[in-house]
């Protein structure tokens, strides 16, 4: 991801915030989703879900950019394992476990500290402070919903 793109997703969150620019990945995923039955129906053509699936692909880039990008690849890694087995595939196994509570609550700790250090800095932007701040928001927030899971097994 180059430094352009880096800076519009940061304007994007600081303009709308997290929660929004999540509520806009449903809409996308919804608007994608609906652009592939009108194509099957022949209503629509291969652009409109190209362009529906470039939408998608962006709101998952900021999701990325906002910190989520290592459990989206400990999923995506999941996913791709369990298909080639179904399909017939040799691949790796990948274990199903993430990263544990006490692990993501560490490493939030460690980017909050990251976070004021940087921010404490005259001489550093404050982008660095608040992208800082947003990896330990989405690592908390996996926290949360890992002991929600944990809570839901007991």
């Amino acid at each position: 991801m180059n430094a352009k793109t880096k800076g519009i997703f940061e304007a994007a969150f600081a303009k709308w915030g997290f929660d929004s620019q999540l509520l806009v990945l449903a809409e996308e995923a919804s608007e994608l989703s609906a652009s592939c039955v009108r194509f099957i129906n022949h209503k629509t053509g291969s652009d409109k879900v190209a362009e529906e699936a470039a939408d998608v692909e962006i709101m998952i880039e900021q999701l990325r950019h906002n910190g989520m990008s290592p459990m989206i690849d400990h999923e995506k890694n999941r996913k791709m394992a369990r298909l080639a087995q179904i399909v017939g595939v040799e691949s790796q196994p990948v274990s199903p476990f993430g990263p544990s509570v006490l692990g993501l609550l560490e490493e939030a700790s460690e980017q909050m500290g990251l976070a004021e250090t940087l921010y404490r800095d005259a001489g550093t932007s404050n982008r660095y402070a608040a992208h800082r701040a947003r990896m330990a928001i989405s690592l908390l927030m996996q926290a949360a919903q890992k002991m929600m899971r944990e809570q839901q097994y007991a």
